[in-house]
Parts: structure tokens; sequence; C-alpha cells
């Protein structure tokens, strides 16, 4: 049975065969139930987002014992007509544990495996959610993203995934990072079909502030891609990730054949900015993670921050990567109100906001297209989405990213819709 599947959506019993013959060999899933053979819209979740009935473990012994009833997101996608039907693997506390661990390990989940060509890395840490939808494991699934968790392993495994602006879908139930930068997002096989589950997963929500922003009607798929009007994006390539000649040529192909449909590409090299992501995210992770343990946790799990690193140091030799992140967070101050802290967010926000507006000025163009991730979305709230394009030689799937401005959601995957039908007219 070949790893990766191409063809219609496929149904319950399908999902089912394929994930009981090679799920024990690409470690996409953690935990699951069959999808009923009626259900509809069989979904899969990222193993940092709370489903009733399922642990929450972000791959983390320390976490195992957690449960907890149906994520906000998670609610809202049952009320659209969505199954979830079982979790996947992840980077262990979502790439929070180690800077040596390999993306996608976590001691919980072993160590997924991409269906391309297993020589080849996942990317983290939504890994399992992009490995099932490649394997055609399920319709779609939910990723989480603080800092390229979604985009990076959506590239990676040649599927679609949409981060969208930070506040367009709750964070009420998801094992956090940053109250700043965290979004559930959506991964998977076309921008439609992603598009569709980013859309009946956001709203409102009292519990996440954040969700204040969220527009009152949300439409990612009346005519998604329809538009045939003159389109001018920029191509932003950054200086310290130069394309290799072999993804020249293919950007290149794709370039010269989008002016067929009306697209215009053109390209602005771009130097890299300072997002002090390191700062916003080891200060806010210990009090998100002291609130969500104190609404969610219970006597078999840690109660706070520094109790898991507490449990993790006892462990040490379960964990061949180490920990040098989880312990550096305790080099940071938790005081939201501590100035160091203070400037790195608005600062941060502020460059990457401003290198977006900037490329989008100087270029005269709706969006920005990059040869893989930046990290400019991540730290400025805003929409992004990856698009797989054409697999190297050596089978290593080219991609991009489509990027807007905060709360252009429906742009970026309008455009990412129409550049997808170029690329299939283009590269199939």
């Amino acid at each position: 049975m070949d790893m990766i599947y191409k063809g219609p959506l496929p149904n319950p019993a399908l999902i089912n065969e394929r994930i009981r013959h090679l799920n024990h060999i690409i470690h996409a899933i953690s935990q699951w139930r069959e999808p009923p053979l009626d259900a509809q819209w069989p979904v899969l979740v990222k193993d940092n987002i709370d489903v009733k009935g399922l642990r929450a473990t972000a791959g983390s012994y320390a976490l195992k014992e957690l449960k907890a009833d149906d994520a906000f997101c998670v609610k809202k996608l049952r009320e659209n007509g969505a199954a979830p039907f079982g979790k996947t693997t992840m980077s262990e506390l979502a790439g929070f544990l180690s800077t040596k661990m390999p993306p996608g390990y976590s001691e919980l989940g072993g160590l997924g495996v991409n269906p391309i060509d297993p020589s080849l890395s996942p990317g983290g840490s939504s890994s399992g959610s992009c490995i099932a939808v490649a394997a055609g494991f399920c319709h779609a699934a939910i990723g989480t993203e603080t800092h390229g968790s979604i985009v990076i392993p959506s590239l990676a495994c040649g599927v679609v995934g949409i981060k969208p602006s930070v506040g367009l879908v709750s964070r009420d139930g998801v094992i956090p990072i940053s109250h700043t930068l965290d979004t559930p997002g959506a991964i998977a096989q076309t921008v439609f079909e992603a598009a569709k589950l980013l859309e009946a997963m956001t709203g409102v929500d009292t519990n996440d502030e954040a969700t204040a922003d969220c527009p009152a009607e949300i439409d990612f798929h009346t005519d998604l891609g329809a538009s045939r009007e003159r389109l001018r994006l920029a191509f932003a390539i950054p200086d310290w990730r130069l394309p290799d000649d072999e993804e020249r040529r293919i950007f290149e192909t794709l370039i010269q054949q989008a002016k067929k449909f009306n697209v215009e590409i053109v390209e602005i090299q771009v130097p890299a900015i300072e997002t002090y992501y390191k700062v916003i995210s080891s200060t806010e992770i210990q009090t998100d993670f002291d609130k969500y343990l104190q609404k969610y946790g219970n006597g078999k799990t840690p109660g706070t921050f520094k109790d898991l690193v507490k449990m993790y140091e006892m462990r040490a030799q379960h964990h061949p990567y180490g920990m040098d992140r989880l312990l550096d967070a305790l080099k940071y101050s938790p005081d939201l109100n501590n100035e160091v802290y203070q400037k790195a967010l608005k600062d941060g926000i502020g460059n990457a906001t401003t290198a977006i507006e900037r490329i989008l000025k100087e270029t005269n163009a709706e969006a920005i297209i990059c040869p893989g991730f930046v990290p400019w979305w991540a730290i400025a709230r805003a929409p992004y989405v990856a698009l797989p394009i054409k697999q190297r030689e050596n089978g290593a799937m080219v991609g991009m990213t489509v990027g807007c401005r905060r709360l252009e959601d429906r742009k970026a995957i309008d455009i990412a819709a129409r550049l997808e039908a170029i690329i299939k007219e283009t590269f199939s």
C-alpha cells in the first residue's frame, strides 16, 4: 500500500484500512477510534487540543493523564458536521522541549515519518496532522502554530496548511505556548478542504479575548479562487535562504506560467528582521501553562509550569535530546509587565508587521509569496498558507507560502486557491 494517498476524499472504511496498514510505520496517529462508516467528514486533531474522551498529551509523558472536554474549536467542528475521531502525533510540547530534538519526535508518539520518503524530515510540530493528511488517514486535520508549526510540516509533507490570523480560532482547550502567537489552523489535501475546515472552527469565544477580533461573518469557500482579475504578487526571497538551482527553475516555470492566468509575480530580496520570538514565547509559556493546568489539570498531572520542568528533570534519562529549550525558559521572568518582555512584544510584532507592509508597498502587490517558511506572519499574527508545488528529483517537496496582512485571511486563501489551480495546470 502506497504511503502517499492521492485520489478522492477517502471514505471511513478506506481510512480505517489505511490507518491499520500504515500507522505503525509512519506514526501519524497516537489515539483513535474508528470513525462511523456513515461519517461524512472524518477529521483528526493534533494532540495538544482537547477532545472529549481522548487524552491531550502534547506528546509528553508528564501530561499523559490529561483529559478534558472538547476545546472550543472542536465543539465548533462538531456543530458544523465534522467527526473528530483521533489525535495526531507532534513534536513534544510543540517543539518547546529541546533545540536538538528531531522535528516530529515525542516520547509518547515516537518519530513521525514523512510519507513521501522516510529519509525526509516530516517537519514540526504539527507533523502528525500533516503526515495523516498526506497518507489519506482523514479528510482534514487540525494543527496549531506558534512559529511555523503548521506551514513547515505542510510544506515537508506536500499538503496545504492554513495558519490564520490569531483571533479567528479560539485557543481555549489548547495546550499553550504563547497567548500572543498561538492559533489552531487547518491542514488538508487542497486549499478548498483546508478552508472548509478553518471556516468551521472560527467564532467568538468569551474564554479567549483574542477572538474579539473575529469577524461576525466569515466565508472562506464561496467562489474560492474564481477571480480572473489581474493580480500582482511579490516573490520575497530571504537573503538567508536563497533558492538553489533546482528550486529556482521550478519557481521560474511557475512565474512564467502564471502570466498566462493574469498573475504577475515580481521578485524582491529581503533581509532578516529581529522578531524576539524566544523572549515572547519563553515569557508567556510560563503563565499560560499555569493557567491551562489550573483549569484542565488534575492530581495526576503537573500543577504548574515549574512542576512540569521538575518532572522532566526527574526523568532526564528518558529524553535523549535533552531539554535545553524547556530549562532555558526559566531564565526569563514570567511577569508580563517586565520591561524586557514588553519591549520584545512591541518591537517583534512591529518589525514583522512593518516588513510585510514594506514589501507590499514597494512591489505594489496584493500578497507575498515566499520559498518556504518566513517567520513574519507568525509574529505579526497574520495569515499565510502553505502550498506544495512540485517534488524535487530526490522526492522532497518544493513549496511556498502565501501571506497577507492581519485579518486578510479570505484574500490569502483565495489567492492560494488561484495559485493552486495554476500549479496543477503547470506541473501535473
